[in-house]
């Protein structure tokens, strides 16, 4: 397999072709979905801002720009020459440096590390991102937090927000008292929204809806209602906004019914918020023509690229485990577990798969679970979490939570004393593979594909269950 990826960004795209590949949550989660199904994809993960849209692929697809143009439904050549493409560890050392902050507009920019983050849990959310990219973001994810603990950046607490306020302040002379409306309580709106506040200005922000404990609206900041932002633009010395909405929340006709409309707009969203066509009337800024706080001393990018530079060591000493914990395939060892005790940790989906294959071989099963989805008869169920000590006395131990914490505790802890244990969500942890299960008359055959491709183990074990029918 291989690591792949392709992006476009603010260094090399316009905002008209990167909002063109700007994708709202709900969309990314819908293209990662139809990513994963196409063939040699083995983990996918989709890293979508405002200054950048990159898409990381592990497997044997073809590039991964054609992929996410196709998935957008874009045509190919419109896009091609936009995009850079980057393998193995050079694709891994670029996520290592954007989430450092080496490749944002603003050096060293926070914002990003919370990017990277939740494009990491998003793939995970939706099953799409294999054990190497998890890794992979994991460790950038930790490249960009050490980045912005470590590194003291000159110009303080840099991102998109403090950019906007310096750009305002600059145009409006002060922002003491000026009156600013803030569309978007979102992230990047609220952090625009504070920042401004905090300068001394008057600032509004839209709420779509409010609900008391669920709705943050920074301190000492006024609320308007998003339906009434075209006419509370009246006498507004300026106009932010960030929202994600696929639509423009301010167009040139609504601002031409404003009598006294702001002096400048800031536009911070990717696709834009605010119709082009404003800008013959008002002063309007993108995320581009904000232009950014300036390269960063010498200092600081050599000390953000050592930071980077270890973290993709460490990215790599991982893959070199991996490889070795895959060298030699796991031998098919027959055994007789009648009567023998079979601690498994878990009690969803997969764990109730394992029992009912467990129930066949006449062994003692001991679930330790809150909760359990199959039948608990004919099992010891221990109705609890699972704790030191449980696997005393075990033949088997299996590790099947959706805690990648707890299984692992489960594999530590069957390694101490000696027992085989199988890990459901890292082959690399299991001394043994849980296998999908043949029989036919007195033949039975066991099916494994080193714990990755499952879909080829059930049409495998399909295939064989035929076979021994066939025996018969």
């Amino acid at each position: 397999m291989t690591l792949m990826m392709s992006g476009l960004d603010c260094h090399r795209a316009p905002l008209d072709q990167r909002q063109r590949l700007a994708f709202s949550q709900s969309l990314a989660e819908e293209f990662l979905r139809w990513l994963h199904a196409q063939p040699g994809v083995e983990g996918c993960v989709l890293l979508s801002t405002c200054n950048r849209t990159e898409l990381y692929i592990n497997g044997s697809a073809e590039t991964p720009w054609r992929l996410l143009c196709r998935g957008a439904g874009i045509p190919e050549r419109e896009m091609e020459s936009y995009f850079t493409t980057r393998c193995g560890m050079d694709a891994a050392r670029h996520l290592m440096e954007v989430s450092c902050g080496l490749h944002s507009q603003i050096l060293g920019e926070d914002q990003i590390i919370t990017q990277v983050r939740k494009a990491m849990e998003l793939a995970q959310e939706v099953k799409t991102a294999d054990p190497t990219l998890s890794a992979l973001f994991r460790g950038a994810v930790t490249a960009g937090k050490r980045a912005r603990t470590e590194v003291s950046v000159s110009r303080g607490n840099p991102s998109m927000g403090s950019r906007c306020r310096d750009v305002l302040n600059r145009e409006l002379g002060t922002l003491e008292g000026k009156r600013i409306l803030v569309i978007g309580n979102g992230q990047m709106g609220r952090l625009a929204a504070q920042l401004l506040q905090q300068a001394g200005a008057s600032v509004s922000v839209t709420l779509r809806t409010y609900r008391h404990g669920e709705t943050v609206v920074p301190s000492g900041c006024r609320t308007v209602n998003y339906e009434d932002r075209v006419t509370a633009l009246e006498n507004m010395d300026a106009l932010v906004s960030a929202t994600t909405s696929p639509h423009y929340t301010l167009t040139a006709e609504q601002l031409r019914q404003v009598q006294n409309p702001p002096r400048v707009a800031v536009d911070l969203a990717v696709p834009r918020d605010i119709d082009p066509a404003c800008a013959d009337i008002i002063l309007c800024y993108d995320t581009d023509s904000l232009g950014s706080a300036g390269p960063g001393s010498p200092e600081e990018l050599e000390a953000m690229g050592a930071i980077a530079a270890q973290e993709l060591e460490r990215f790599a000493q991982w893959q070199k485990r991996q490889k070795i914990a895959k060298k030699a395939p796991k031998f098919p060892l027959f055994v007789d577990l009648t009567g023998k005790k079979v601690v498994l940790v878990g009690g969803g989906t997969i764990a109730s798969r394992r029992i009912a294959t467990l129930r066949l071989f006449g062994c003692e099963i001991e679930v330790i679970a809150p909760e359990l989805k199959c039948s608990p008869e004919g099992l010891c169920w221990k109705r609890r979490k699972y704790a030191p000590g449980d696997l005393k006395g075990a033949y088997l131990a299996i590790a099947a939570t959706s805690s990648r914490e707890v299984n692992h505790q489960v594999c530590l802890d069957a390694g101490e004393l000696g027992i085989p244990v199988s890990v459901a969500d890292c082959e690399g942890e299991c001394t043994f593979y849980f296998p999908a299960i043949c029989t036919g008359e007195n033949l039975i055959a066991g099916v494994v594909s080193g714990g990755k491709d499952h879909h080829r183990t059930a049409r495998a074990a399909q295939a064989i269950r035929r076979t021994l029918e066939e025996l018969e």
